[in-house]
């Protein structure tokens, strides 16, 4: 008499209430097929063990309960597997035939899915493949109508995320008969943590400071909240306040669709183009819209400030350059200046070029001094004309690229008018992209508006010259210079030592053109 060790296996796709009764009705109804066979002759069936997954998709075949089910065969502890159909097994056609052609025939296991009628006993017959590709076709076109779903919420300014956003908590609300999801702060003190975040950033605090000053408060984290799994992001950290500051909905803008699943089949996710990103109207935010611009404008602005200065300490740190070697110039707090690291790694790499912090400031003020004698000059004079000029062209040519976008926008709008008025698109889809033309030509009016009153501030050329006076004064009046005045001012500061001579040089390289000294 043949015997068959048999795991049987199950598989819900959902751990919905009546999913998981399915699981039962899978394992029931095959139970009462091996007792009919245990009653004819010639074999026995012996149900080693029941192998369950719950709530695991078909397209994947990493599931814990198949793994072990495969643990079991190698192990030789089965050799007959038994299903009530192939999609069970796996809703991935390649996958589910190699585990039918190929492993289930080296492992010599016997597979039998019962309401396919397929047993590996026999030869496995040509629908097989076929009905395996209509498994995945099922669960291809589910994932497409779940993604269009889950778009047309996106589009009418629904949330859809499964969590609220740190400081928001979710509202339902029906509007036009449809369930919406709103995004409302709610009053608590994370809330008021967001709006602090957002302060100290625009009062000059990078994110490693503001996430110290959280932890130092003992603040949680979004992390924390969530019982994220790794200790560490339980604490604040830079990625974390920076994430709350870039976050749109912050400043009450609707942004979503910013990631997207690689495949149905996995899991992973990738990031989608910012122009195809789902912008669905406003909202009341933590912080206002004004806010949350200023910030990302003055991220860009700290972009283009080199991070070998934005992580430094002291005053020059990361714009001093030896002269001879080309190394950087390190900070040393006894000597209370710098030196060329070169020359104390060993080697005799580059001599001990030395310059004192107080020499640089002075070296700095006396050249700023002549800068501000020099707006008495013609000189100058001239120079600020030039730049006035300059800015003048420049927000001219701004402006007409304006105009041709706000042009470019109004035939948009009235093509996709007449579309409408010609059945060619549905009412849905002409509000929608009405909306976002709408929103995009506000935008580009508010920046036309900026552009225009500045060229009329230009025409008055006399008040700006005084205005980029008082503004270099007021500049200049600190009478301790200041980490932030440096970066604004210096690109680089070079050493230049001649030991013979014993004699140092240093050369100063401003961000704007000095004049020329007499």
């Amino acid at each position: 008499m043949k015997m068959w060790n048999v795991g049987i296996y199950a598989r819900v796709s959902s751990t919905k209430d009546e999913q998981k009764e399915s699981i039962s009705a899978q394992i029931q109804s095959l139970e009462e097929w091996i007792r009919e066979k245990n009653n004819e002759k010639g074999e026995h069936y012996n149900v080693i063990e029941i192998f369950q997954d719950k709530g695991i998709s078909g397209a994947s075949f990493h599931r814990d309960s198949f793994e072990e089910m495969k643990r079991f065969i190698e192990d030789g502890k089965i050799n007959m597997v038994l299903t009530r159909d192939l999609s069970r097994l796996g809703r991935n056609y390649v996958l589910a035939g190699y585990y039918l052609e190929d492993y289930f025939k080296v492992n010599g296991i016997r597979f039998v899915s019962v309401l396919d009628s397929v047993d590996t006993l026999e030869e496995i017959q040509d629908i097989v493949p076929f009905k395996n590709v209509l498994n995945e076709m099922y669960i291809k076109d589910c994932s497409r109508r779940s993604r269009d779903g889950l778009k047309q919420r996106m589009i009418r300014g629904s949330y859809v995320g499964s969590k609220p956003p740190y400081g928001y908590r979710k509202v339902t609300v029906e509007e036009k008969g449809q369930k919406m999801i709103r995004l409302v702060p709610d009053s608590s003190e994370k809330t008021a943590i967001v709006r602090e975040i957002f302060y100290l950033y625009l009062e000059g605090w990078g994110y490693s400071k503001i996430a110290n000053y959280l932890n130092g408060k003992k603040i949680p984290s979004p992390a924390a909240l969530i019982d994220f799994p790794l200790a560490k992001w339980y604490r604040w950290n830079e990625n974390g306040v920076k994430s709350i500051l870039k976050n749109p909905k912050y400043g009450g803008i609707m942004v979503q669709g910013q990631y997207k699943k690689v495949s149905y089949k996995l899991k992973k996710s990738v990031k989608v183009a910012e122009e195809n990103w789902i912008y669905s109207g406003e909202f009341t935010g933590i912080v206002s819209k004004d806010t949350f611009l200023k910030v990302q404008e003055e991220m860009e602005r700290r972009k283009k400030i080199p991070s070998k200065i934005t992580y430094r300490n002291h005053m020059f740190s990361g714009l001093m350059l030896c002269g001879d070697c080309g190394g950087a110039m390190g900070y040393q707090k006894k000597y209370e200046g710098y030196r060329c690291i070169n020359s104390q790694r060993g080697g005799k790499r580059c001599t001990s070029h030395s310059i004192k912090e107080a020499y640089i400031k002075e070296q700095i003020q006396e050249d700023m001094g002549g800068f501000v004698k020099a707006l008495e000059g013609a000189e100058l004079s001239e120079m600020i004309d030039r730049w006035i000029s300059n800015d003048e062209h420049h927000l001219q040519k701004n402006l007409l690229s304006l105009e041709k976008q706000l042009s470019k926008l109004e035939s948009h709008l009235s093509t996709l008018y007449e579309d409408r008025l010609d059945g060619n698109i549905s009412k849905e889809i002409f509000l929608t992209l009405s909306k976002k033309i709408e929103k995009n030509r506000i935008q580009l009016l508010e920046e036309r508006t900026y552009h225009l009153k500045k060229l009329n501030a230009i025409e008055n050329g006399d008040n700006e010259k005084n205005i980029l006076k008082e503004k270099i004064e007021r500049f200049l009046a600190f009478q301790e210079l200041s980490r932030d005045f440096a970066e604004r001012l210096i690109e680089k500061i070079i050493v230049f030592e001649e030991t013979e001579l014993k004699t140092k040089k240093i050369e100063i390289h401003y961000l704007f053109q000095l004049p020329e000294k007499v």
